[in-house]
């Protein structure tokens, strides 16, 4: 899926020469836990989440606190924000996540902001990918990894009349092994686990009581 059939394209945003204390109105009002921080022409310049508005005032000097939030949003945001383009793979935005720790992905085309990207809204995807909210059962399977495989296995399911709503593929600790992992709308695989069983191949779960 690509990332604009997923983005946010309603997105808060503020200003560098905004006061603390408007961040924080900011992100009272619209219930959100970033603001990204853009120039009068939508060009990404920074973005600051509760993590920079938590550090904003004077631990040591409380008193001070109504002066820190007069200080310019600039004055805390974080400058460095990876960004992506509409037109990423969902993928694309995973690895982004995952390898900078973010929170909060900007979306941008042509050198403006468009959109925006959120932990929950990849969390939400990957629940929806996987199938877990349909009534259905998942089955794994520990397989050769070896060419033609999976298609082995999609065909048997095929010959039990069940739909396969979701396959996913894991490595294991063993090269030439696989889990093959697949969802299917049925409440009751027991069937299906006993096809395969008797097909040859190694269920790892789930365990059937009769």
């Amino acid at each position: 899926m690509l990332i604009e059939q997923m983005m946010n394209r309603h997105v808060v945003t503020i200003q560098p020469t905004n006061t603390i204390a408007h961040a924080a109105k900011l992100m009272r009002e619209h219930c959100v836990r970033h603001l990204i921080v853009t120039n009068p022409t939508r060009q990404v310049v920074g973005i600051v989440g509760q993590f920079e508005m938590s550090g904003a005032t004077s631990v040591f000097h409380p008193e001070s606190e109504n002066a820190d939030f007069q200080n310019p949003i600039s004055s805390i945001m974080r400058s460095e924000v990876p960004t992506a383009h509409p037109f990423d793979f969902f993928e694309d935005a995973a690895a982004l996540f995952y390898e900078n720790r973010l929170t909060c992905l900007p979306i941008v085309e042509q050198g403006k902001l468009v959109g925006v990207l959120t932990e929950t809204d990849l969390l939400r995807y990957f629940v929806q990918l996987t199938g877990a909210l349909e009534p259905s059962s998942q089955i794994e399977i520990l397989v050769e990894n070896t060419t033609g495989t999976l298609e082995k296995v999609t065909r048997l399911l095929a010959k039990t009349n069940v739909n396969i709503i979701n396959v996913f593929v894991h490595p294991t600790s063993d090269p030439y092994k696989r889990i093959v992992s697949f969802r299917i709308q049925t409440m009751n695989p027991l069937r299906i686990i006993e096809r395969l069983k008797r097909e040859g191949y190694e269920v790892l779960g789930p365990e059937m009581s009769r």
